[in-house]
């Protein structure tokens, strides 16, 4: 079967070209598509005939070093290779006078194989045939930072998102094989591949010639698309001119047979330049780069539907199929097909899922899958088929939001969840060993990249902390090894009252691969949660900084959660060094709450051992009385925090009395709310206090029973009465509703106030006023406001059946309103035909016909 152009024919270059693939001058060009079971047959079948001299590889040519790695009998699929490069860049900075600062960038790759790579085959295979290997891509750190800012904007932050070193978009965006897949009725150009190559007949696979011959076609119409300067930019024509070079030298060195695999998308390139390319210099022997690894990977990684940018997709079932062939069954996709769709309906089984499939159901896909083959001309079924065979028969109604569940299952059940292994030799640093040990502690499974939840008890368990502590300190690096669900939020003081908590983990190539990233940073993964923290620790404490006991006292909690208790003594020290200095009344009373959590749960969070701990708490209470009187002072824009503020170190003055209470102690230094009463009375009676403050301070002590009624009716009166100030009024009424909303509904004088006040306005100050009025009235439940509005009613003459007439809800309709709507209805989409909008009728009334159906 040959690929050519619309007309029937190929292009004159290319038939050109394809005449010199294989053997011109003892060299062999292997086109190939990365992660291809076809190609992979296909390449060994080629080898095994050839029996060549030397096998050169599209790999960095510095990490050759690795490539004993591959062969090693320990080492198995998928594996990958791992690159990291780092740079100093400079920051920009306003200031002319501050010296310039750097940060650091880093730039991380993969560059992975599997069972069916035809990388991993022309290595294993072309070492076991005594062939000598080598490879002839650019070196990585040449590759890494050559990279336009749409690959920046698409890979994420400036720490760099991994990328893959086998990239192949350029067939995603090839217009040549969107045309082709159209004219074939194929979904995208992974499935027209599969069609023209994978799923191929085993004898055609073995003949060799024709294959690449085709798949060269395949991949040099593709490359038609691309003008010379944007291969050029994005560094296609630098490597190939490389790898040219790589190809002359060996050709110079070498007696026999040279088999060259490479991307099929450089194929056409290289025939061209080889022969007249100038030879490189033979790569130094010497040992793998600093930042390259053999690290472990894994199929979900592989999977190019999980963003993996060349390959192809749904690893574990390529792996059936591989196997399958590499078995010699006959019909290796039936099998697989077979085999996927018992076990995908097992899954689902036991899963207990509501859409679990049945055996009827099977033997139906099944049936499906082998005539869509045989429609489509497959040598049998292939992925596509199997899965418009699944969707047919296993989604009951519409493909929608209603099934991305079994969507998503079935994408990772064909994705599979295997993970490699490399040996010991592979030199993995201290760090990934001691993450290792610490996660199969944990419960984590290294072998198997499924997220599993593990639900801890924190209280009970000691080694349920431990496993929490873990799970911390990899959220804590920022390792993606797990996600938090759900539990008690110790950082965000809420959600207290759990007892239990829930990750969701699993292990990956990329965890991997950032624990690498700061190996520099520690051999353990305590010792880089702890020079993290240190780094926090100085930027707290940094010159010119102010102090801050609520950022001293979250970084002592986060030293809890991951298990650096060692270093509670400084981090203690250092908050009573905040605590003293701090200025913010909102910084302390928050410092004061996180306090009393860390104390509440000093258990689970390991600091039964400090009784410094008691110590600050006692401290924090007169440290945040000597600042409340600031807080009455504030700008009218700084009224709702100072409000806020007050209204928490009135709770904190409460807790911290229970904790008192609960130890039994009487002291001299025992917390003294009344200091507490005797600011709010100054704030309330006084005239420099600020309006809010003002109210909220008479509704606290109103509501503490320090004031009686009358007490409360006397100010109320006063900043309602004759003379006031209708702004500062309504910044009264927002004090008194931020700390007891109910009083407008309890206290006549405050709503009969109110009420005279709102008379007394125009419709220009009402207007004004009304955000803040409806902010205060925000505050109240729908009941209370409804409450409210009957007493308004009454307050202006209407008896009580009118006035609670106003809080009803009439839900009653007569047969002339429902006519009324109908006429109204038909006059509303008569004025949307007339302009032209009738397609909006349609819309809702699918709207109305899906509403009615649910």
């Amino acid at each position: 079967m040959a690929i050519a152009g619309e007309d029937g024919r190929l292009p004159a270059a290319l038939d050109a070209a394809r005449l010199r693939l294989f053997g011109e001058d003892g060299i062999f060009f292997v086109p190939v598509r990365h992660h291809s079971p076809a190609c992979a047959f296909a390449l060994r079948a080629l080898l095994r005939e050839i029996r060549p001299a030397a096998v050169l590889i599209e790999g960095p040519d510095d990490l050759g070093a690795l490539l004993p790695l591959l062969q090693h009998a320990q080492t198995s699929a998928p594996v990958a290779w791992l690159c990291q490069s780092t740079r100093e860049v400079p920051v920009d900075d306003p200031d002319p006078e501050v010296d310039a600062r750097t940060r650091t960038e880093s730039r991380t790759s993969f560059f992975p194989f599997c069972d069916y790579s035809p990388e991993w085959i022309a290595v294993r295979e072309g070492a076991a045939l005594g062939a000598r290997l080598g490879l002839i891509d650019l070196p990585w750190a040449d590759k890494a930072w050559h990279r336009s800012e749409s690959d920046d904007e698409e890979e994420g932050d400036a720490r760099g998102a991994a990328r893959s070193l086998m990239e192949e978009r350029h067939f995603a965006h090839s217009r040549y094989l969107g045309a082709m897949a159209s004219q074939l009725g194929c979904a995208d150009h992974q499935e027209l591949w599969d069609r023209l190559f994978e799923l191929r007949a085993t004898a055609a696979l073995c003949d060799w010639r024709a294959f690449f011959g085709d798949v060269f076609s395949w991949c040099a119409m593709a490359r038609l698309d691309y003008e010379p300067e944007v291969l050029e930019a994005e560094l296609s024509l630098p490597r190939e001119r490389h790898m040219a070079a790589h190809i002359r030298r060996w050709r110079n060195e070498v007696e026999g047979p040279i088999v060259v695999v490479t991307g099929g998308f450089h194929t056409l390139e290289l025939i061209a330049q080889w022969r007249e390319a100038k030879p490189s210099k033979a790569p130094a022997a010497r040992e793998a780069p600093a930042g390259a690894w053999l690290i472990r990977y894994s199929f979900e990684r592989l999977d190019a539907l999980n963003g993996y940018a060349s390959g192809m997709p749904s690893p574990g079932y390529y792996q059936q199929v591989w196997e399958r062939l590499e078995a010699g069954q006959p019909d290796p996709f039936t099998a697989v097909a077979l085999d996927s769709l018992a076990r995908f309906a097992r899954q689902t089984r036991e899963q207990d899922q509501a859409d679990a499939v049945s055996t009827a159901l099977v033997q139906a896909a099944a049936a499906q899958a082998m005539r869509l083959a045989a429609l489509r001309g497959n040598a049998g079924p292939g992925r596509q088929d199997l899965l418009d065979a699944i969707r047919s028969c296993f989604i009951k109604g519409a493909i929608d939001e209603g099934t991305r569940g079994f969507t998503a299952d079935l994408r990772n059940f064909l994705s599979g969840t295997r993970i490699g292994d490399v040996p010991p030799s592979a030199g993995s640093p201290p760090l990934i060993e001691d993450a290792r040990r610490l996660a199969r502690q944990a419960g984590v499974r290294l072998d198997d990249s499924t997220a599993r939840v593990a639900r801890l008890d924190l209280y009970r368990k000691p080694s349920h902390r431990e496993r929490s502590r873990f799970f911390h300190a990899m959220a804590y690096l920022d390792a993606g090894l797990g996600t938090w669900l759900a539990g008690p939020d110790f950082l965000g003081n809420s959600r207290l009252h759990l007892l239990f908590e829930e990750w969701r983990a699993a292990w990956s190539p990329l965890v991997e691969a950032r624990l690498i990233e700061l190996a520099a940073d520690g051999a353990s993964v305590e010792a880089v949660c702890m020079a993290r923290l240190q780094k926090e620790e100085d930027a707290l404490c940094g010159q010119g900084r102010g102090r801050s006991a609520s950022a001293a006292v979250a970084l002592l909690l986060r030293a809890c959660l991951v298990g650096l208790q060692s270093r509670l003594p400084q981090l203690l020290s250092m908050l009573s060094t905040h605590l003293d200095e701090d200025a913010s009344l909102g910084s302390v009373v928050d410092c004061g709450h996180r306090l009393v959590t860390l104390w509440r749960a000093r258990e689970p969070l390991g600091v039964q051992q400090h009784p410094q701990l008691l110590g600050l708490l006692e401290r924090v209470w007169p440290a945040a009385l000597f600042l409340l009187p600031d807080a009455g002072a504030c700008a009218e824009e700084g009224e709702a925090g100072a409000v806020k503020q007050m209204l928490s170190l009135r709770e904190l003055g409460r807790l911290l009395a229970s904790l008192q209470g609960e130890q039994g102690q009487a002291r001299d230094d025992a917390i003294d709310l009344g200091l507490l009463r005797a600011q709010l009375e100054r704030f309330a009676s006084g005239a420099q206090a600020a309006p809010g403050v003002a109210g909220a301070a008479s509704a606290l002590l109103y509501l503490d029973g320090h004031w009686d009624e009358q007490a409360l009716d006397t100010v109320v009166r006063q900043r309602f009465g004759p003379g006031a100030q209708p702004r500062e009024a309504v910044r009264f009424l927002n004090g008194v509703m931020a700390a007891a909303p109910e009083l407008l509904l309890r206290l006549p004088a405050l709503l009969e106030g109110l009420d005279g006040l709102v008379q007394a306005w125009d419709a220009e100050a009402f207007i004004a006023h009304l955000p803040d009025l409806r902010q205060a009235f925000t505050r109240l439940k729908p009941q209370e406001t409804s409450d409210l509005a009957g007493r308004v009613a009454a307050l202006h003459g209407m008896n009580e059946a009118e006035g609670g007439a106003l809080d009803q809800m009439h839900y009653d309709t007569t047969e002339q309103d429902m006519l009324e709507g109908a006429q109204l209805q038909l006059a509303l989409a008569e004025c949307l035909r007339r302009d032209g909008l009738a397609g909006w009728l349609g819309a809702a009334q699918d709207k109305k016909n899906t509403e009615n159906a649910s």
